[in-house]
């Protein structure tokens, strides 16, 4: 591993501390998407692999796009090097696979991996996950489930993702989430297959307005 390269994508993952999460029909949609999302302030950005030609999707983003792109919905080490080599700074599983966090440690690329009980967490933690993405985090129980799980896994490194909107999203950094993944509230399919990309950059916008008051209150 390349410590400086590794922690340096850290760090940016953090500065950025809300990332768009994007599951498009197409690499057109996505790359239009993410454009949006862009514009409207997010710096990272996660295309998930069981997109259409995802790979696709990540390159053109990667070579052209003025953000941190990563790879989600990743369930095996294999995907981890095709992600890669696409141009993926960042990988992002569903589940908790051990051996996916291997996989993007030996590329210098932070993990966040998915888990939903305290026993998962747990063993995310344990396997080497930089954060434990807590999914489907709304339906699990909220901020409230956030704040019970971190008693007893106090400075456990959490994103949370799964109903996150502009609305309700600071509630889960001020439960103690480093990261927070935005999915179709901002960044929904059907916008974009509408050609309303106007519509996903003024969502972006809100959720950035917000971050902003919220980080300098």
């Amino acid at each position: 591993m390349n410590q400086k390269l590794y922690g340096g994508r850290i760090e940016r993952l953090r500065d950025a501390t809300v990332i768009a999460v994007l599951r498009m029909s197409s690499v057109g949609l996505a790359i239009e998407a993410i454009g949006s999302g862009v514009r409207g302030g997010f710096e990272a950005v996660e295309v998930t692999m069981n997109t259409p030609d995802a790979t696709d999707a990540i390159a053109e983003a990667a070579g052209g796009i003025d953000a941190m792109i990563g790879a989600g919905t990743i369930i095996e080490p294999a995907q981890v090097k095709e992600a890669y080599d696409a141009g993926a700074e960042f990988i992002v599983t569903p589940v908790v696979v051990p051996e996916v966090v291997e996989a993007a440690h030996s590329l210098s690329i932070p993990i966040a991996m998915g888990a939903s009980t305290p026993t998962e967490i747990l063993t995310a933690r344990r396997a080497g996950a930089d954060w434990v993405k807590i999914f489907p985090v709304e339906q699990l129980g909220g901020p409230d489930y956030l704040r019970m799980i971190l008693g007893p896994l106090s400075g456990t490194p959490v994103m949370v993702t799964g109903g996150l909107t502009a609305e309700n999203y600071l509630s889960y950094l001020d439960a103690g989430a480093e990261l927070a993944g935005f999915t179709t509230a901002v960044f929904d399919p059907l916008l974009a297959q509408e050609g309303r990309f106007d519509e996903i950059e003024r969502r972006s916008i809100e959720v950035h307005r917000r971050l902003d008051l919220y980080t300098t209150e």
